[in-house]
């Protein structure tokens, strides 16, 4: 099961979510492209490493990725682990299925941002 998102996601989400959303980080060394995932995100440290040949990436948990869907008309999504469909039950039709439930919120996220619904 997927924990959190990857470089690729992470590099993407940092674009439309708060940075302090974040409760994880993607920590790359350059030199021989080895990473480490840390919990906890802390703009100061990645301020100091963007001037690093490190590279020190905010990365979401599916928690975190859950916690900054908003509602829509009252209602909360739904997130069906078992399926990997996460979902808003009301009139409009907002449901995505994929491989894990990290994945299905992310692009819920990407959806929302889309939509100007985030």
């Amino acid at each position: 099961m997927k924990s959190y998102t990857d470089i690729e996601q992470s590099k993407k989400l940092a674009k439309i979510l708060p940075l302090e959303s974040a409760d994880m980080f993607h920590f790359i060394h350059n030199d021989n492209h080895s990473e480490t995932i840390g919990f906890g995100y802390d703009k100061v440290a990645a301020e100091f490493y963007s001037k690093t040949k490190l590279e020190y990436i905010p990365c979401w948990s599916l928690a975190a990725l859950f916690n900054v869907l908003p509602q829509i008309g009252g209602i909360k999504p739904v997130l069906d682990l078992e399926t990997n469909c996460i979902q808003y039950p009301s009139d409009i039709d907002l449901s995505i299925t994929a491989d894990n439930s990290v994945d299905a919120c992310y692009e819920m996220i990407l959806k929302l941002h889309e939509l100007k619904m985030l």
